[in-house]
């Protein structure tokens, strides 16, 4: 299994983070943490912090991390577990990476997520639809195989969480939930770069509009 996690901008959130990994769960030999840095600032600090893997690139913004570690885990074909710099893992009595594992092997599970790991669509989409965000999400390797990554013609990659819950959805897996909270501070006005675009709210708009079509629901529903 692959912990993947992007970071630009939040080094002591991806301290935080990965601290409250090993401490509320017992990470086993063959699990492997990568962080996808695109800020170069802070390249020395966290190859010499992290004990996995760490990969510097530039990019644009989380959607391209996030691609690239869906391209590891194709490539070595295990399972993908996303997270971000500004989620905290409280210790509980159980495991639950390794309950996220053992649900993962059942053969209609799609992908996994925990209590607040997600939302409810608006009309913007499909109105109340439940989708998985991309903070706390288990992509078992059958479904990056099938589905694959993030759509990248996504306009910022907004709301890309939601259309690949719809995408597992439809490609006939069932989404599923375990009994576990994590702790979600959005940072995005501070470290994500696209938030700091001017015309954000129409390109947002444009997002939606882009996921309706592709769909065909909403206004473009035949």
């Amino acid at each position: 299994m692959i912990i993947g996690i992007p970071h630009y901008n939040d080094f002591e959130g991806l301290k935080e983070c990965i601290q409250s990994l090993y401490n509320s769960s017992e990470l086993s030999l063959d699990t492997k943490i990568i962080v996808v840095n695109g800020d170069e600032t802070y390249n020395k600090r966290i190859e010499n912090y992290v004990s996995g893997e760490v990969i510097n690139m530039r990019t644009s913004g989380p959607l391209e991390a996030y691609n690239k570690l869906f391209d590891i885990s194709k490539e070595r074909k295990e399972d993908l577990f996303l997270t971000q710099t500004d989620v905290y893992f409280p210790k509980c009595k159980k495991d639950w990476l390794a309950e996220i594992k053992e649900i993962s092997k059942r053969p209609n599970c799609g992908m996994i997520t925990c209590w607040g790991g997600g939302g409810i669509s608006g009309t913007d989409f499909i109105d109340g639809f439940p989708w998985i965000g991309a903070w706390f999400v288990y992509i078992p390797y059958k479904i990056v195989e099938r589905v694959g990554a993030f759509d990248e013609n996504i306009p910022l990659g907004f709301g890309v969480d939601i259309d690949y819950t719809y995408a597992v959805q439809q490609a006939g897996f069932i989404n599923c939930m375990i009994d576990y909270w994590v702790q979600h501070m959005p940072n995005y006005e501070k470290n994500h770069q696209h938030e700091k675009v001017n015309n954000i709210e129409e390109l947002k708009k444009e997002a939606y509009r882009y996921m309706r079509e592709k769909w065909e629901v909403g206004e473009y529903k035949i």
